[in-house]
């Protein structure tokens, strides 16, 4: 099975890519630079480009069976009021490229990462967080995420959309637990590594076909 990585070169991504060549999957990334991909492996194809160009998406998705997006929102710096660095939109049009792509190439499973405190699970964060994201600057990310989710459910794709807690970079990965609304009640925290693990676990499962689970650790 062949799969294209959106976000290879973020923080997740590269667990992703790991966790994907450690299971023995091949991989198509597409980077804006080519020279961020510190891989090297013979499963791997770099193509070099934009998920907003359709032409870059198109020749990326070449004669694979399911995309993977790590796409965000990239800030200055962890902190909620730091300056946006990504166009506001990127996930969204990323995404609507995505979805008219995969129609033409007759790929039809997507997992993508979203965000607790999207959707329904916005009353379910605590309140700091949920203040966060009505003012700071993490806003407009959670507010793209929202987007795609709605984008998704709007498409023919069997799609994923796996929505963790705070990430850490712990290097453990932990046992997960995947909650639907609000049960069993998410814990605060999961590291990026088990959020990795856990969407290559899941590429040939149906079980959350069309359902946005929670994902955080035990």
């Amino acid at each position: 099975m062949k799969i294209l990585l959106l976000g290879a070169t973020g923080r997740t991504g590269r667990l992703i890519v790991e966790e994907a060549l450690k299971q023995g999957y091949e991989l198509n990334v597409l980077v804006r630079d080519k020279n961020k991909i510190f891989f090297n492996s013979k499963s791997i194809k770099v193509y070099q480009g934009t998920p907003t160009r359709r032409a870059d998406l198109a020749a990326a998705m070449q004669g694979c069976d399911l995309i993977i997006s790590a796409l965000g929102i990239v800030r200055a710096s962890d902190a909620p009021w730091s300056k946006l660095i990504t166009p506001k939109n990127f996930i969204s049009e990323s995404i609507k490229n995505v979805i008219v792509e995969a129609g033409q190439q007759n790929l039809k499973r997507l997992i993508t990462i979203s965000a607790w405190g999207v959707g329904e699970t916005k009353k379910q964060v605590p309140f700091w967080l949920r203040w966060l994201i009505n003012y700071s600057n993490m806003g407009p990310v959670y507010a793209e995420h929202e987007l795609e989710e709605k984008l998704l459910a709007n498409s023919d794709l069997n799609w994923t959309a796996v929505r963790p807690v705070a990430l850490n970079d712990s290097d453990k990965i932990k046992t997960l637990k995947v909650s639907f609304n609000n049960s069993p009640k998410p814990s605060l925290y999961v590291s990026r590594k088990s959020v990795a693990k856990f969407i290559v676990d899941i590429v040939k499962s149906d079980k959350y076909v069309r359902k946005s689970p929670t994902i955080s650790e035990n």
